[in-house]
């Protein structure tokens, strides 16, 4: 009998990884069959290693390497290097969702070059080309060896670091946030929940078995420890049907308490109210946004460039 709860053991802790991090599981082809980009970016490969020696394979885009588009006529499709910037008005370090690879960020992150940032896109263990196998704890050690790879570069680390996360990689960004609220500038997220938990006790057939989640992801006691120093701007599609968009709402209500005391317990249903503003925070609904495609919505990019330029006053201030 004991070897039976063993087995049931390894059987629910291995199951609950492969849910909350299916691409780290998909076979080498499935993950070629997701690689593409057209876009004008030089992209280099950035091998960064963690502490406990896992390697990550990384991808950095510079806004001084983002290139002019060919014209259409011209037939050797020559591109010209746009004149480099003095210096990158941010360096935006993103984390992506769960069921993502690194290179499906490639295109919103030249959105980012375009509003004057460099970017780097982590890429978690077990995930893309990077080695090892996904946990809370190895996703919080390759959050912070990407941090502290910035912060060795010379060039890189003369800029604003923005943690930008989506879903999963919301909590990933929160999380590190929390650990380094002196080395931060700012944080986005993007469609992320409060713990992982709560997600699941909405899910049918999984809802009575939170109890045995040892992947939790508690944003909503992490998000307290961030200083309110650190600007904060949230981006909820409302029409989300992967993470309600109540969890980010109620993110945003728990962001407003930050410094006045520890949340123990998940907090309780709240009701919307119009107050979406507060401090140097910001909280912006996508009416149209999904849980995939908020970032190709109408007023994202706006919300993101406005948010850029009050950490730019922020600064100079």
């Amino acid at each position: 009998m004991p070897g039976l709860f063993n087995l049931l053991g390894k059987l629910l802790i291995y199951g609950q990884k492969l849910l909350i991090y299916p691409s780290a599981f998909e076979s080498d082809e499935e993950r070629r069959s997701t690689f593409s980009y057209l876009g004008n970016v030089d992209i280099e490969d950035v091998t960064i290693t963690t502490a406990d020696e896992i390697t990550l394979v990384c991808y950095l885009m510079r806004a001084s390497h983002r290139r002019s588009r060919p014209s259409s006529h011209d037939s050797t499709l020559s591109i010209q290097t746009i004149p480099p910037l003095p210096v990158p008005r941010a360096i935006i370090i993103m984390f992506h969702g769960n069921g993502y690879h690194a290179w499906l960020q490639f295109t919103s992150a030249e959105r980012f070059l375009r509003l004057g940032c460099d970017v780097l896109i982590v890429s978690y263990r077990g995930y893309g080309h990077s080695s090892g196998k996904p946990s809370e704890k190895g996703l919080q050690k390759d959050s912070q060896a990407a941090l502290e790879y910035v912060l060795a570069d010379a060039e890189l680390s003369r800029s604003r670091i923005v943690l930008h996360g989506h879903s999963l990689g919301g909590a990933v960004a929160i999380d590190l946030a929390s650990r380094n609220p002196d080395k931060i500038s700012g944080l986005i997220i993007e469609n992320t929940f409060l713990s992982i938990p709560l997600v699941a006790e909405k899910i049918p057939g999984i809802r009575h078995l939170t109890f045995f989640i040892n992947q939790r992801w508690e944003s909503y006691k992490r998000i307290l420890e961030i200083p309110k120093e650190i600007p904060i701007l949230m981006l909820s599609g409302m029409l989300d049907t992967v993470v309600s968009p109540k969890h980010m709402f109620r993110l945003w209500k728990l962001s407003a308490r930050r410094g006045e005391r520890k949340e123990t317990q998940p907090p309780a249903q709240e009701e919307e109210d119009e107050g979406l503003d507060h401090g140097n925070d910001m909280f912006e609904r996508i009416y149209r946004g999904t849980h995939a495609d908020t970032w190709t919505q109408s007023g994202y990019w706006s919300t993101v460039r406005a948010f850029l330029d009050r950490l730019d006053l922020l600064s100079s201030s």
